[in-house]
């Protein structure tokens, strides 16, 4: 019998606690110590299961050969039965399979496929580290340089001028192992601009790590593309604006762009890369961005939607003039609530399990993952808390360590201490479940810088995100009172039914 991790699967060891995980479907599963030794011996390539427990007898010699085998048989038999291992009776029959389109039998990718960049992409790192920082996230900035000049940007375009040295990349990588991150982001300006973006790739993927990368997609090769599928890249975020090319066209500002973005989102299904679609809503697309997340279901594609975009971080706020007004804030919303098959799949299962509703933020709360989960560097090696609040230096990765910026940097912990007390308004708000507010997107709208003043549009984006999620509410549980009803009626009269039925065959005997 012959086993291996499937290659877009990922094990890391924390202490007397193993947890393996698939982020491309955010699987996941935590094992015991004991466990986590038994995971460790698998490799990438098919291995006999008498050769891996043989590795396991370094760890387990009081136990006999055959009684670890069997053990090492039924263990990995599970693993690969929930997803994580490949598993075959003969190397002959062994296919070494990940993540496949086909695999996902129709259904939508939202579904699927995680999105990895909003949050932590594992639940189980975020409640086993709890109140203890710890880097599961590091988004490098491969190039400030990009071939495409959206509207909307919030890097000014007078700065995609630099390169990241390719020993800084490494050496970053290296000590990313070390520090047993998990997932890397590669992004830019648009990173395949950077010329070493392919062995930017592998040097990652051989050192263990879960990449994703951020593109245009407009610069896509054959050679890239087999960079991207060597032991499977965990997804391809590309933002798609339009399916009408002349609005993608005039958000890019670059005559052609949505046919090369487009045709090579087709090119990385067919190869079995998994793409997460980013449209961000704003005055150019407010009337056709739905045609991008019906295209992308279409197509299994997660596509993520975002209506506030931030200021440039240099604190310039020419592409707020892109920025939906609170009319067209409440149709983008109110579309999005009535069309969207995922939100209304996900509300539907919080009506019926009131228990999943967010509640309320608590004055002790955290504001959010930076500092505690993720962090930015940029191509000059600055470090940030993310990738659009570059007026926030934590450190230089080029004179300081990663792992001493990250547990020791004043600018780093400063966020760290922070809590939603600390935002006066946002106590006790009732708007607050509905509400994106964000400290970079603060800073940056703001001349001075300042994180805690929050632009009022957030607030006016919560408050109709609320009023019209209440309003679905009360739609949607008037129909399932009816549904309710009608199935409450049913029943009685089933029982009743089957209680004069039974009640016949008794008096027969």
């Amino acid at each position: 019998m012959f086993f291996s991790l499937k290659p877009d699967c990922y094990f890391r060891h924390y202490g007397k606690i193993g947890h393996i995980v698939r982020p491309i479907l955010s699987m996941e599963e935590v094992v015991d110590e004991c466990g986590a030794l038994f995971i460790e011996q698998l490799e990438y390539e098919p291995e006999e299961i008498d050769t891996i427990v043989k590795k396991l007898e370094q760890h387990f010699s009081n136990v006999r050969f055959d009684d670890l085998k069997k053990d090492a048989i039924a263990f990995y038999s599970e693993l690969a039965q929930n997803g994580f291992l490949n598993m075959s009776e003969s190397l002959q029959e062994f296919k070494n399979e990940g993540f496949n389109y086909k695999t996902l039998e129709g259904k939508l990718a939202d579904n699927h496929i995680a999105s990895q960049l909003e949050e932590p992409s594992s639940y189980f790192l975020g409640e086993y580290f709890k109140e203890k920082p710890f880097l599961e996230t590091f988004h490098i900035e491969l190039t400030s340089k990009c071939n495409e000049r959206c509207v909307h940007c919030y890097i000014p375009h007078k700065n995609k001028t630099t390169d990241i040295n390719e020993s800084l990349m490494l050496n970053a990588l290296k000590q990313c192992k070390e520090l047993g991150v998990l997932t890397v982001i590669f992004s830019g300006g648009e990173p395949m601009l950077h010329p070493q973006f392919c062995k930017f790739l592998k040097y990652a993927k051989d050192l263990d790590i879960n990449v994703t990368v951020l593109s245009n997609l407009t610069l896509l090769t054959d050679g890239i593309i087999e960079a991207l599928k060597y032991r499977h890249i965990a997804c391809v975020n590309v933002s798609l604006y339009s399916m009408d090319p002349a609005v993608h066209d005039s958000i890019t500002t670059i005559q052609g762009s949505f046919e090369k973005t487009k045709n090579n989102i087709l090119r990385l299904i067919e190869n079995n890369i998994a793409v997460q679609i980013n449209c961000p809503v704003m005055k150019q697309n407010k009337d056709s961005f739905y045609e991008v997340i019906k295209w992308g279901q279409d197509h299994k594609c997660s596509v993520v939607t975002d209506y506030l975009i931030m200021a440039r971080f240099d604190r310039s706020t020419d592409n707020l003039d892109n920025r939906l007004s609170t009319d067209e804030l409440n149709d983008v919303i109110q579309h999005l609530i009535d069309n969207d098959v995922i939100f209304k799949e996900n509300f539907k299962n919080r009506t019926l399990h009131p228990e999943m509703f967010k509640r309320p933020g608590q004055p002790d709360d955290k504001v959010c993952g930076v500092g505690m989960s993720t962090m930015c560097m940029v191509a000059n090696g600055n470090v940030y808390p993310c990738a659009g609040w570059q007026q926030y230096v934590c450190g230089n990765l080029n004179d300081t360590s990663l792992s001493e910026i990250w547990s020791n940097s004043p600018a780093i912990n400063y966020l760290r201490k922070l809590r939603l007390k600390d935002f006066k308004q946002c106590v006790g708000c009732k708007d607050f479940d509905y509400c994106v507010m964000c400290m970079s997107r603060n800073s940056n709208e703001d001349p001075d810088g300042n994180l805690f003043n929050i632009p009022e549009i957030t607030c006016k984006a919560a408050q109709i995100h609320h009023r019209l999620v209440e309003s679905y509410k009360e739609r949607l549980c008037g129909d399932w009172f009816l549904f309710w009803y009608s199935c409450s009626f049913w029943t009685v009269w089933g029982c009743l039914l089957f209680s004069t039925h039974s009640n016949r065959n008794i008096s027969r005997t």
